[in-house]
């Protein structure tokens, strides 16, 4: 790959993944604009725009709300991974700190780093585009407020997000940038909470469909940080060198037709959990650089290897099953297994760090020590815990007792890529309440 300097498409992407997307950009101008000139768009635009803004006036509290309602409704990861929403429609818009680091460009950072960072950020873009139409999810909700609202929400956003089809527009979009003007209807930005350990998620916008955008495009900002690497640094460099202004109009011309391309991946595979979506992305976003682009690139030509589609397939499965684990707590956890010499020394070990104090209840009539793992019988631990009602509850976890059924896998626990993927699949840092399974078996790893 040589010199991208600007992190152009042209440059990341073969000539026939160019010719793809173009085609693509071509049929969507059709869709969403029709036989409207530019001109007469942007009238059209201006003009419903400010019906909108008059019309949400009195309800912007409720539609605020129905943002962050209806976000959370339609991405369930967003309570999966307790991400907090900080919404609000408003005429002033500005969440940039003047404490904010000012990211410094680096000529020393690979370029396929930068040109990863650059499709990821497409992506982004693509996901909030398709996710701002999930109003129609809220139309009798919305209906009550103002029965006009919906089918004002449907064109404007039609018109708003199809200039970024239109070249004229791009152009003129890019020029107005580079004299220091603003075009945006509202801004988000993901920030780490620490002491209350959680991402947030801070949205502004001038009107409903552009909240919802923009609360979409933050949640894709934080899936968007696993195509990171360790290097803080290198990280802000890539930063100061792609995420810039005059980079978004193409980010949104294209990045929606990439972003289709991973989400009918997912449709694919026929799986019935919306979070398996966007933890899949995070895992592509996990890709070494040059895999990640040629799986991008492969994905956008319809021409994955039976490699490529093999994993995809393979890991959406595998996420699936973690997830269901979750959800249920008590189901089969063989895959944490161990063998048995190093069970031990681990199981040893996992109990002189256990500090926490043992107490004595009463279980199916017979007397248990709560907090205290030990040699199970159905799986190859129990533990027996209080609930938050206070009900004695057994948990059985890891694999073993009755369930192996003579099976044995092992567990690379001591492999430290393959603990971090476990940490992260089961957010260990935030492992939930004893009495799930899933709180145990992060506490051995």
């Amino acid at each position: 790959m040589g010199k991208l300097f600007e992190i152009e498409y042209e440059k990341i992407f073969k000539p026939e993944t160019m010719t793809a997307l173009k085609g693509k950009s071509g049929e969507s101008l059709k869709q969403m604009l029709g036989n409207k000139s530019l001109m007469q768009t942007l009238m059209s635009s201006k003009e419903i725009l400010d019906e909108i803004i008059e019309a949400e006036k009195p309800h912007r509290d409720v539609l605020s709300q129905i943002a962050v309602d209806m976000v959370t409704q339609a991405y369930p990861i967003i309570d999966y991974a307790n991400i907090r929403i900080d919404a609000k429609i408003e005429d002033n818009i500005n969440l940039s700190s003047s404490e904010d680091e000012t990211p410094v460009e680096d000529a020393n950072t690979p370029e396929a780093l930068k040109a990863k960072r650059r499709i990821i950020n497409g992506i982004t873009q693509g996901a909030s585009i398709r996710g701002s139409f999930a109003f129609y999810l809220f139309k009798e909700y919305l209906d009550l407020l103002d029965d006009s609202l919906v089918d004002k929400y449907g064109e404007i956003l039609k018109q708003v997000f199809g200039i970024y089809d239109d070249e004229n527009a791009i152009a003129m979009m890019l020029a107005a940038l580079e004299q220091g003007q603003k075009m945006a209807g509202g801004e988000s930005e993901m920030v780490y909470d620490e002491e209350a350990d959680q991402f947030v998620v801070k949205a502004r916008a001038i009107c409903f469909p552009m909240l919802v955008h923009e609360i979409v495009k933050g949640l894709y900002e934080i899936v968007g940080t696993q195509g990171f690497g360790k290097d803080k640094e290198q990280n802000k460099a890539i930063i100061g060198a792609v995420d810039k202004l005059p980079n978004e109009p193409r980010d949104l011309q294209y990045g929606k037709f990439i972003y289709d391309a991973l989400n009918d991946l997912y449709v694919e595979s026929n799986i019935d959990d919306a979070r398996v979506r966007e933890l899949f992305f995070t895992e592509v976003y996990k890709l070494g650089e040059n895999e990640f682009i040629n799986f991008i690139e492969n994905l956008i030509n319809d021409k994955l290897t039976t490699i490529q589609k093999q994993w995809a397939m393979g890991e959406m499965k595998a996420i699936e099953k973690d997830l269901k684990k979750d959800d249920t707590g008590l189901e089969d956890l063989d895959e944490y297994d161990v063998e048995s010499e190093q069970d031990i020394k681990e199981f040893i070990q996992f109990m002189r760090e256990y500090k926490q104090p043992l107490q004595e209840a009463e279980y199916q009539g017979r007397k248990v020590q709560l907090g205290k793992p030990m040699q199970g019988d159905i799986k190859k631990f129990k533990v027996y815990v209080k609930n938050p009602k206070g009900k004695v509850v057994k948990v059985n976890f890891g694999f073993g007792g009755s369930s192996a059924k003579g099976k044995r896998m092992n567990i690379k626990k001591n492999n430290p890529e393959r603990r971090k993927a476990f940490r992260a699949r089961h957010n260990c840092d935030s492992p939930g309440p004893r009495t799930k399974a899933r709180y145990w078996s992060c506490r051995k790893w």
